[in-house]
């Protein structure tokens, strides 16, 4: 049984059917619920595009505020959801609030860009599945994939 789960949210699809997921999970077994956001860090060039590095982070920090709301407002009123946001790259931040809130599960979208992109773009999902201590729920952004 999942008393605490984390569910990650970047505004994407997946993202979303994650959250959906999470929802449905906390309803059914009167979890608590915590969505998480993950502003990422600076590049280390953003200055050359004309954009001080101060600016960029505080709207790096308003995307991340927006979307974590957005998700909050998704979840409906019978499920209680705390709101975390976070600043830094996204695998190691999931996996301090993982060890930060004591969490039973963690629930990510995940793209299915496959193995070989996996390995050249990184993948949060991969780094989770190596690194958490905790269960790992990956919902497929295609849930009925052509086959």
């Amino acid at each position: 049984m999942f008393l605490n789960i984390l569910v990650a949210v970047d505004g994407s699809r997946s993202s979303h059917l994650a959250l959906d997921s999470a929802v449905e999970l906390a309803r059914s077994m009167g979890s608590k619920l915590t969505i998480l956001t993950v502003a990422p860090p600076l590049a280390h060039y953003v200055t050359f595009a004309g954009v001080s590095s101060e600016t960029m982070r505080k709207e790096l920090d308003r995307w991340a505020e927006r979307i974590v709301n957005e998700a909050a407002e998704l979840v409906p009123d019978d499920v209680i959801a705390h709101r975390v946001q976070r600043t830094g790259h996204a695998g190691p931040e999931i996996l301090a609030e993982t060890k930060r809130g004591g969490y039973d599960l963690v629930v990510l979208g995940s793209r299915g860009r496959g193995r070989a992109q996996e390995g050249l773009l990184g993948s949060v999902n991969l780094y989770l599945h190596f690194h958490a201590h905790v269960p790992l729920l990956s919902v497929p952004e295609d849930l009925n994939p052509p086959g």
